[in-house]
């Protein structure tokens, strides 16, 4: 199966690694095609749900992989091994993301690419008193959604609440898809506000869109 564009904007990012861990692998597809491109040497699939435990391992034997893709079911990160390099965890809210990244030990990991489906806030917010920057991110239109793409390494760096919502990098070089999916909020925001009459929900309204107004200068 081919990778959806949420999960090759993922996967590019581990190129140059040695081996890969992808948290929430599902069916395998990210691994596999990560040691298939050459990006990593090998990898770990790692999932607590039966059935996609089940089928990645039968994704894995069919690309003749099984001797350098574990597939392990288990949960977060604690599977992984001092060789892990570069982790990937993806399609899950951000808030559960950064339990995740809290509860364990990071180990030698030098790299995270976390693409959170909503609350990227939470983790841009966990990885910076974990330890790590952000190096770079990107907003993606997968369908007719959007995602966040963000990728951390070590590092010490002072973001504000207002980076943490939208990213530094996308404030700093406001790429297309971080600019539409303002303008959509902000338009949808609008039309809301002129049929809202409580007024503590027009203060809440019309305080974001002040916000979003700011991100987009």
């Amino acid at each position: 199966m081919p990778l959806s564009k949420r999960l090759l904007s993922c996967v590019r990012y581990t190129d140059g690694f040695i081996k890969l861990a992808d948290i929430g692998t599902d069916h395998a597809l990210l691994p596999i095609h990560a040691v298939e491109q050459g990006y990593v040497y090998r990898a770990l699939a790692i999932d607590n749900k039966e059935g996609p435990f089940v089928i990645a391992y039968a994704n894995v034997k069919k690309a003749n992989l099984s001797d350098k893709i574990s597939v392990i079911k288990g949960d977060g990160i604690q599977k992984i091994d001092d060789e892990v390099d570069v982790v990937v965890i993806s399609g899950m809210g951000g808030k559960l993301i950064a339990s995740i990244l809290e509860k364990d030990s990071l180990k030698n990991v030098k790299r995270f690419v976390l693409q959170p489906n909503i609350d990227t806030a939470a983790v841009r917010s966990t990885m910076n008193q974990l330890g790590f920057q952000v190096i770079d991110e990107l907003v993606i239109k997968d369908g007719r959604k959007y995602y966040d793409v963000v990728v951390f390494e070590k590092g010490n760096e002072t973001l504000s609440s207002f980076e943490y919502e939208f990213g530094p990098v996308n404030l700093k070089l406001k790429p297309f898809y971080f600019l539409e999916r303002i303008e959509k909020e902000r338009k949808n925001l609008i039309n809301i506000l002129k049929k809202t009459e409580v007024p503590s929900h027009r203060i809440a309204i019309e305080a974001r869109l002040l916000l979003l107004e700011e991100a987009l200068k």
